[in-house]
Formats: structure tokens, C-alpha cells, sequence
């Protein structure tokens, strides 16, 4: 073979062995392998892998990263999503009626990723009142009654019945007039026609002498309710409230009636009305008890069922019945005088009164 022939074969062989190198298969490189699985997304990540991470962030108490987690792993392993959400919730349960710290964080965490899910609003309500917030679970139950179907809200009904009377309840008891006030107008922009919080209302404002808004409720009762006894008995009160007449209480003694009188803004007295006495009579003890003291007017000659005797006249500074006052009024202190004196007519005349003997009430209204 010429030196020509052997040149161009030696070329042939090296060209040969570079397509060689070049076009086989090259093994991978494990260190490269590894490096790039780190920087995979984690949607792409094997689903083992957030099923424990977001299991490991709820172990942590992460509840913000692990339904992050959770949600990620729902859109590619629905199954594995739904039995850990199943855990967790039952887990919420456990801690709910174990009162424990983490419930209202998991409860929270879950909420503000899932703000309609019917189930959690139950539980948060049960949370509520668990923690003593009978005002705000009345009020989620409230926002949760839209959301739930015919027969949940049958059962709502009757929770959110029982829950506003417990609540008013106790807050009659703690007489607290203005929460309630505060309270059932809420309630009502959810349940504008509710008997029970109308009347709750108004019987409120009556206590605290708002008798206008207390009347304005009432005329917002439906047509027909079951609370007709308590609203007559209210209205009643309103309209002698509202009533130009004084209705003073009695006290039933025997065939008379005695009745409480305050002197000088100060001293409690006891009378027995007497419309056959022209002068109040209070007794000498009485007398020395009141501040400041009264002006001696002088000695009087008085008829009394036990014959004429004399009788010291004074000026009291206010003697008041009910809600009437008069000043300067003269009084008569006699001696054989009953203990709870008399109310006599220097003081009735200047009224048209009546006793009614059906509520035991000495009814004023001035002449």
C-alpha cells in the first residue's frame, strides 16, 4: 500500500472514532441529577413529599404553611388531600372540647382560607361559646343560617332561640338595660320581625326611662305573636308612664292604706292616708330626726277620735308623694299620734286623687 493509501485510511479511522464519541449515549451524572431535583417546583415534587411536609407544619403548629401545603397537594393528589384534611379537622374537634390553645388558631387558619365552608362556621360557633362570647356566637350563627340548607336551619333556629333567651336572661338579672338595648337591635337587622327581641327592646328602653323609643317598639310587633300578656302588661306601663297622673304604689293595711313620704329630701315617712284630717300629721320622733329642722309655728287645739288635744304646728322645707313636691308645707306634730302619722288633705286638695283599690295605687293629678 502506498504511503498516499495509508494516510487517507488513517484519516478515515480518526473521523470514524470522533461520530463515535460524539453519538453515544452518555451515562447521567448523579451529582447534576440531584442538584436539579432540589430546584423542582413543589407542584411538581412527589406527592409524599408535601403530604409529610404539611403534615410536619401542623405538627409545628404552622397552620398558615400547612394548608398552603394542604392546597397544593389537593390538585394533584386529591385522596391523600382529603384524608389529611379529615385528620385535621378531627384533630380541631379534639382540641375544642379539650378548650385548648391551638383550636382558635388551626379554626382561624382554616377560616380565612375557607371563609364559607358550613362545617367550620359550626365549629366556630361552638368555639364561641365555649369561650364565654354568647353575643358574637348569636352572631356568626346568625351569618351561617343563610348558608345552610332547610334542615340545618330548622336546627339553627332553635340553637339561636335558645342562645338570645339564656343571653337575655342574664342580662335582666344584671338588670344591664343598656347591653340589651345594644344587643337585640343587632339581632333585629338579621330578624327584623322577631317578637322576642322586639319586646326585649322595648321593655329595655322602659327601664331606662326612654318611654318614646320604648313605644315606637312596641308599635313594630308583629300582628300576631305569643307574647301578647307581657306586651299589654308593658303598654300599661307605658301609657301611665306617658300619663299627665302620678300613680303612687300603696300599702294595704287592714281597710286603710299607708303610703311612703320623703321630708326635706331626706327622712322616709310612713303615713296612713286620712281624708278626714285637714292637716299632715307626723309624730314627735319623726320630727327630731329631720334635717335641717323644722320652723316651730306655735300650739294648736286639734279634734281627734280620742278628744280635743294640743298639737305643735311646724314648716317642713319639702314633703314630696310620688314624684309631687310642695314647699314650705305645715305639719302637725301630736303626741298620741300612730307611728306612721297622717296624710291629710293640706296636701290631697291640691290634687284631683283617687285610691284605686284594684293595683292599690293613690292615682295624682294636679288641680
Amino acid at each position: 500500500m502506498s504511503l498516499y493509501s495509508k494516510l487517507i485510511t488513517l484519516l478515515l479511522i480518526g473521523s470514524l472514532c470522533l461520530n463515535i464519541h460524539f453519538l453515544w449515549p452518555k451515562q447521567p451524572n448523579v451529582d447534576s441529577k440531584l442538584s436539579e431535583l432540589k430546584n423542582v417546583d413543589t407542584l411538581e415534587a412527589p406527592p409524599t413529599l408535601l403530604f409529610n411536609q404539611a403534615k410536619h407544619q401542623f405538627e409545628q403548629h404552622q397552620f398558615d404553611q400547612a394548608i398552603l401545603s394542604y392546597e397544593q397537594l389537593k390538585n394533584s393528589h386529591p385522596q391523600q388531600a382529603k384524608a389529611l384534611y379529615s385528620a385535621w379537622i378531627s384533630q380541631l374537634k379534639t382540641w375544642l372540647n379539650k378548650n385548648s390553645p391551638h383550636s382558635p388558631l388551626l379554626l382561624n387558619s382554616l377560616l380565612n382560607q375557607y371563609p364559607y365552608n358550613v362545617e367550620l362556621l359550626n365549629l366556630h360557633v361552638d368555639y364561641l361559646i365555649q369561650s364565654n362570647q354568647p353575643q358574637n356566637a348569636i352572631i356568626a350563627l346568625f351569618e351561617l343560617y343563610p348558608l345552610l340548607s332547610e334542615q340545618a336551619q330548622s336546627s339553627a333556629s332553635e340553637r339561636l332561640k335558645n342562645l338570645t333567651k339564656k343571653e337575655l336572661s342574664h342580662l335582666r338579672e344584671q338588670q344591664n338595660w343598656h347591653l340589651i338595648v345594644e344587643q337585640t337591635q343587632i339581632w333585629l337587622d338579621y330578624q327584623n320581625e322577631n317578637s322576642e327581641f322586639l319586646y326585649a327592646l322595648a321593655h329595655a328602653y322602659y327601664q331606662q326611662g326612654d318611654f318614646i323609643s320604648a313605644q315606637a317598639t312596641l308599635d313594630r310587633m308583629p300582628v300576631t305573636h305569643a307574647l301578647t300578656a307581657q306586651v299589654n302588661t308593658l303598654q300599661a306601663l307605658l301609657n301611665k308612664a306617658q300619663s299627665s297622673t302620678d300613680f303612687v304604689k300603696l300599702i294595704p293595711q287592714g281597710a286603710h292604706y299607708l303610703i311612703n313620704t320623703e321630708i326635706n329630701n331626706s327622712l322616709i315617712a310612713q303615713l296612713m292616708i286620712d281624708t278626714g284630717a285637714s292637716i299632715t300629721a307626723i309624730s314627735p320622733n319623726v320630727i327630731e330626726q329631720l334635717s335641717p329642722q323644722p320652723v316651730y309655728l306655735g300650739d294648736v287645739t286639734v279634734n281627734t277620735a280620742n278628744g280635743q288635744v294640743v298639737a305643735q304646728r311646724y314648716k317642713v322645707e319639702s314633703f314630696k308623694v310620688g314624684k309631687q313636691v310642695m314647699h314650705d308645707f305645715e305639719v302637725l306634730s301630736i303626741e298620741n299620734t300612730r307611728q306612721q302619722g297622717l296624710l291629710g288633705m293640706n296636701f290631697l286638695s291640691h290634687f284631683e286623687f283617687n285610691i284605686n283599690q284594684q293595683t292599690d295605687e293613690l292615682e295624682l293629678n294636679a288641680n
